[in-house]
């Protein structure tokens, strides 16, 4: 019986995500959390053979949180994530992942993926490894330089979020988040807000 801890903050997926799970008849769900405080401790307290990981998620999140999970004992991590870009599947890897497959997967490339990583393999999904190539042969965007932290205030700064709601939503200060804005105009060569949403309309990144 594979064991398996579900950290996501989107209701609709996980609730989806458990139904299409709950029906391998080798998987047992023993957690779920919909934030990344405190996860490692409820991890710890478990017998968890993967953790789906999610890897932005309100509270603690990001490389740094895949990297905390990975060093429980006898917990595999498998990154959850919408974002195909090379450098999210080479970091999350390097931090201790031992999977990575994008939300928009079929259900039964995860169900392999979770079957293969519990058996001790490395596994990327078809769809992050054919970005990986893609994005090897082609030139490299500026928003591939930014960090994971980064990415997570340029997504949201791209829909409309103000500092404030951004800094009340990851659960960090407004100078934080002003700090982090900073760095992501500075990246992109851009000046205000509006030129980061033509960025990304232009990208299909918002």
């Amino acid at each position: 019986m594979i064991r398996l801890f579900i950290a996501d903050d989107h209701t609709i997926f996980r609730e989806g995500l458990k139904q299409i799970l709950s029906e391998q008849d080798d998987f047992e769900i023993v957690g779920e959390a919909t934030t990344g405080d405190g996860l490692v401790e409820r991890i710890s307290a478990l017998v968890c053979d993967v953790v789906l990981l999610d890897l932005s998620m309100p509270g603690r999140s990001g490389i740094g949180l895949v990297r905390d999970v990975a060093s429980i004992g006898g917990s595999r991590v498998v990154v959850l994530s919408m974002h195909e870009e090379r450098q999210y599947v080479i970091e999350a890897m390097k931090a201790g992942a031992v999977g990575y497959v994008t939300k928009a997967s079929a259900s039964d490339q995860l169900i392999e993926t979770i079957r293969k990583t519990a058996a001790g393999e490395r596994v990327v999904s078809p769809s992050a490894s054919q970005a990986l190539i893609r994005q090897m042969l082609e030139p490299e965007p500026p928003h591939t330089a930014l960090s994971p932290r980064e990415r997570q205030i340029f997504d949201r700064l791209v829909t409309g979020r103000s500092v404030s709601a951004i800094a009340r939503e990851l659960d960090v200060s407004i100078k934080t988040v002003s700090t982090h804005k900073s760095n992501v105009l500075l990246k992109l060569d851009a000046g205000t807000t509006a030129d980061l949403v033509r960025y990304a309309l232009a990208r299909g990144l918002a």
